[in-house]
């Protein structure tokens, strides 16, 4: 990437934290980068550093992320709309306004001018409405972190279970009466199924395991 493009794309994450009142360690969290790596790159001066091309594709994906929301959100209260034309649960909206909570001349205003209002209040319409809601910063950045977990915990499990591989039978036998047939069917099932979301949704309707075996058992 070029020296105009690695500028053009710090001036992009530098507006989104401020649109946003991020602080520069706020924006960094997000992101997944060390505060310090991070806050040389808008130094001026000698200290100034360029990020490298993995941060910069961190930042990439990022952004790229934030956009399909943003329009997400937008298409959300387009449906909003379109929902309020034909719906038949409130006369007014002042009915949804007081039923969601929120001001009612405010919420008249937006509508009037097709504006839309605050995320909080989009998605309180579009629950009620029955309408999908975004998914959150947050809870994407959740999402992150607990893969990262989980991506630990398989290599920690395969190590583990490599062990009984090599061993005897005489310690294979331990392990099976130690867990659950199908404890260890659930969860591989459960990491099979998680690879594509139409077979996971499949699965999760037609399924009638849990994960209940040490949970019953207190431990």
């Amino acid at each position: 990437m070029s020296k105009k493009s690695i500028e053009q794309l710090l001036t992009e994450i530098d507006n989104f934290s401020r649109t946003r009142n991020f602080s520069r360690r706020e924006m960094a969290q997000k992101l997944g980068i060390p505060y310090e790596t991070f806050r040389k790159w808008f130094q001026k001066g000698k200290g100034r550093k360029n990020p490298s091309s993995v941060h910069i594709e961190k930042m990439e994906r990022f952004l790229e992320s934030q956009k399909r929301i943003d329009t997400h959100w937008i298409d959300l209260w387009a449906k909003i709309l379109e929902w309020w034309k034909t719906q038949h649960r409130y006369s007014t909206i002042r009915d949804l306004a007081e039923d969601i909570g929120w001001d009612v001349w405010d919420l008249i205003d937006h509508f009037q001018n097709k504006e839309m209002p605050p995320k909080l209040v989009v998605e309180k319409i579009a629950i009620t409405a029955g309408l999908g809601v975004p998914v959150s910063d947050l809870t994407l950045q959740e999402a992150t972190r607990k893969t990262g977990k989980v991506k630990y915990l398989l290599l920690f499990l395969e190590e583990e279970l490599g062990w009984f591989r090599d061993g005897s039978r005489e310690t294979r036998d331990i392990l099976r009466e130690e867990l659950d047939p199908g404890d260890i069917g659930y969860i591989s099932s459960l990491l099979t199924m998680l690879e594509d979301e139409d077979k996971f949704r499949r699965w999760l309707a037609l399924t009638t395991n849990r994960f209940n075996f040490f949970k019953k058992k207190g431990l």
